[in-house]
């Protein structure tokens, strides 16, 4: 045999020896404490079996405690003597068991909480489960949290708009049904401009071409109306108001210009109070382009009493017609003539103190005669003559010489300062039939008539009216 032969069969032999030994020597040790598992598997020989996580026996050391000896769901006894419960497992922890994961044990279960009714209807803990359970809050989430079979049940349920814009005013076009209000929402659809947070009921109204209070109006400010004044006018015309004009805030011109009349203002924006002709009338008719002169030969003689003013009365004309040429007039006939000057288009404001009329005239005439109030002879009928009447809108003032300054044969050379209104030492008064309001009359003054009536009705008169007759 060769050396290497016998070295190989001597370990050998050794190492066979060794495991013999080994093996005599070996003792299996006694299990006396628990040791965790999943299944049975995992606790080896010797009766053991894998009870409520841990390894354990049902009779010997280490005593498997809840489990229950010779029976299955519904029999068996206890270790102790006792009955066995069922339990139920309760992952989420929420004192509800799940119905579908029942233990049938002799004590509760230590490796898992449990309880001992079957009553939850979400036992996942990952699944929001402390949520579900027999008497919890409803949380609008489109789910069963009390475990009733009804889901959101207790909540309102009620309309809600969106408030996009966040002024608490919600969108109208825009509404939704929730089982409690979001976030974003509100319960009203007052918002008239659901994309403005600063146009919401209440707001304050400014000038920006939109309605800021939802109150159906659009730029109704607080100082629309006001007043202010207008820059680059002069008079009456500074005078204006507070306006929204394409939502720019602007102070808007009130008044246009007028007739000057006797107020203390500039009526006619020109940068001169009551000025003539508008106040005062003009200093001389004749020479006043807006001044019209004209006449009519009445048919009837009234003897200077009327009730009305006489251009445009319904009395009948008779001839030979009137005629007035330049600021002559000229006429025959023993019925009434009057004579006017009228403004055209407006009207003279005599209402100013120390305002007079100047009748200046010479009149001569060739008609026959008449008897007068002192026994003499007159070409003119026997009534204070000339009359003069004011017409205007507020009506007429009838204006009677006193005495009479048309009653004598020869020419006549009238030169009458007559203050309007006539005082009680000018020789002029307010006759019958004139309107009761006079300085009404004066304000408004259109046309002045002159009114006279010849003695007879042969012959003619001429009313050759001064260059100053007028309203100096």
């Amino acid at each position: 045999m060769l050396p290497i032969d016998r070295l190989v069969r001597s370990s050998l032999l050794t190492l066979g020896a060794c495991v013999v030994l080994a093996i005599a020597c070996y003792e299996v040790p006694e299990v006396r404490d628990y040791y965790s598992c999943k299944e049975d598997a995992e606790c080896g020989d010797g009766g053991f079996v894998c009870d409520d996580g841990v390894c354990c026996r049902e009779r010997e050391d280490p005593i498997c405690i809840g489990r229950v000896l010779d029976g299955g769901a519904d029999g068996g006894s206890c270790l102790d003597g006792g009955t066995p419960q069922t339990y139920y497992e309760d992952l989420d922890e929420d004192g509800f068991g799940n119905l579908t994961r029942p233990l049938y044990r002799c004590v509760p279960p230590q490796s898992l909480p449990t309880a001992t009714n079957g009553d939850d209807c979400n036992d996942n803990p990952t699944a929001g489960g402390r949520l579900f359970f027999p008497g919890a809050p409803e949380q609008c989430d489109g789910y069963d949290n009390s475990c009733d079979g009804v889901a959101d049940e207790g909540l309102d349920g009620g309309l809600y708009y969106l408030d996009e814009d966040n002024d608490g005013f919600g969108d109208p076009a825009r509404p939704g049904a929730f089982c409690q209000r979001p976030v974003g929402w509100v319960d009203n659809r007052n918002d008239c401009v659901p994309d403005s947070g600063t146009s919401y009921p209440g707001a304050f109204e400014v000038c920006n071409g939109l309605d800021d209070d939802c109150n159906g109006k659009t730029d109704d400010t607080a100082q629309i109306g006001q007043a202010c004044t207008v820059s680059g006018k002069l008079g009456v015309c500074t005078e204006g108001a507070r306006a929204c004009d394409g939502g720019v805030d602007v102070c808007s011109q009130v008044k246009t210009p007028s007739l000057d009349t006797c107020n203390a203002k500039d009526d006619d924006c020109d940068g001169t109070t009551d000025e003539k002709p508008d106040c005062g009338g003009p200093i001389r008719f004749a020479g006043d382009p807006s001044v019209v002169f004209g006449a009519r030969h009445l048919g009837s003689a009234l003897q200077g009493v009327m009730g009305d003013c006489l251009k445009g009365s319904t009395l009948p004309n008779t001839t030979p017609a009137d005629v007035v040429s330049g600021d002559v007039w000229t006429g025959s006939g023993s019925t009434s003539h009057v004579f006017w000057a009228e403004r055209d288009g407006g009207t003279w404001d005599l209402s100013r103190s120390l305002t007079t009329l100047k009748l200046f005239a010479d009149v001569a005439s060739d008609a026959g005669t008449g008897t007068n109030r002192d026994g003499g002879l007159s070409r003119w009928s026997d009534h204070g003559q000339p009359i003069v009447l004011l017409c205007g809108p507020g009506g007429f003032l009838r204006l009677v010489p006193s005495p009479a300054i048309l009653d004598s044969t020869g020419t006549e050379a009238i030169r009458e300062n007559i203050p309007l209104p006539p005082t009680s030492t000018s020789g002029w008064v307010v006759g019958a039939n004139s309107s009761s309001d006079i300085p009404g009359v004066l304000r408004q003054v259109k046309r002045i008539e002159v009114i006279i009536q010849p003695a007879a009705s042969t012959g003619s008169f001429r009313f050759d009216f001064h260059p100053d007759f007028g309203l100096p």
